[in-house]
């Protein structure tokens, strides 16, 4: 890497669907490295690895491995510790669309929700790096799901937006998580905010405290996260509503 690279990793939490099993909320994270953190993160994710006793032959992932707290807030330490990185977050909460919106169309879905994350990730390159950043953008592979589809609707898009510098661009590509290290750093990521956002279990609750902890690492985090870090769609101010939210007063 030259010292203007950055690599960006991206990883989806929730599901596209609208049926009664579905997930209430649909997004993505992203984690943005340049080289020095690039290798801070591989090492962190490897002794998440280790911590968590995950075979060689496959992925570590929110879901499989990090059932329970104490493993959640391992993660969120861990992780939380690694300096130089930036974090970028896009959801949708799907109550609070309307029905003749992407929400019912899994591909809309999918391709809206990449496009306001990658140019979410494109602009916190350009803040960190400048103008002549070199960025390669990395997102995790979706079965079923033709990628080609959303490349071009993710071009087609930010070529038609002046203020989207999509000329920091290198490749953008479609990986599978045992590809890279940095991918399963996403995937737990995905996981801090879903445990933040999605109610869950018996009682409906969220548990926000592994987002909390590593919210400096989200873009913009020195300010207001909203909404170049932190993105809640349809409207950018459904995520201080909760009762987490760490910025009393925020008007954004």
């Amino acid at each position: 890497m030259a010292i203007s690279d950055v690599y960006t990793y991206i990883d989806e939490t929730g599901d596209r669907g609208s049926g009664p099993t579905s997930s209430p909320v649909f997004g993505m994270a992203a984690v943005l490295v340049d080289d020095g953190s690039a290798a801070a993160l591989r090492l962190a994710v490897n002794q998440l690895r280790h911590d968590f006793g995950v075979p060689g032959t496959r992925v570590m992932s929110w879901k499989t491995d990090a059932k329970n707290h104490d493993r959640r807030k391992r993660a969120a330490e861990v992780l939380g510790d690694v300096p130089g990185l930036r974090i970028c977050y896009v959801y949708a909460i799907k109550s609070e669309l309307h029905l003749g919106s992407y929400r019912g169309h899994p591909e809309r879905f999918y391709n809206y929700v990449a496009y306001k994350t990658y140019e979410s990730t494109l602009w916190a390159a350009r803040n960190w790096k400048g103008g002549r950043a070199r960025v390669w953008t990395r997102f995790g592979h979706v079965r079923r799901h033709d990628h080609r589809t959303t490349a071009g609707y993710i071009t087609t898009e930010a070529a038609g937006d002046g203020r989207v510098p999509d000329h920091l661009e290198q490749g953008m590509r479609w990986v599978s998580a045992d590809r890279y290290l940095e991918s399963q750093a996403a995937d737990l990521y995905g996981g801090f905010l879903k445990a933040a956002v999605w109610p869950s279990g018996q009682f409906g609750y969220t548990e926000p405290a592994y987002l909390l902890r590593v919210w400096h690492q989200i873009r913009n985090s020195g300010d207001c996260v909203i909404p170049l870090g932190l993105m809640s769609m349809p409207d950018s101010s459904l995520v201080r509503r909760n009762a987490w939210f760490p910025c009393a007063g925020c008007t954004r």
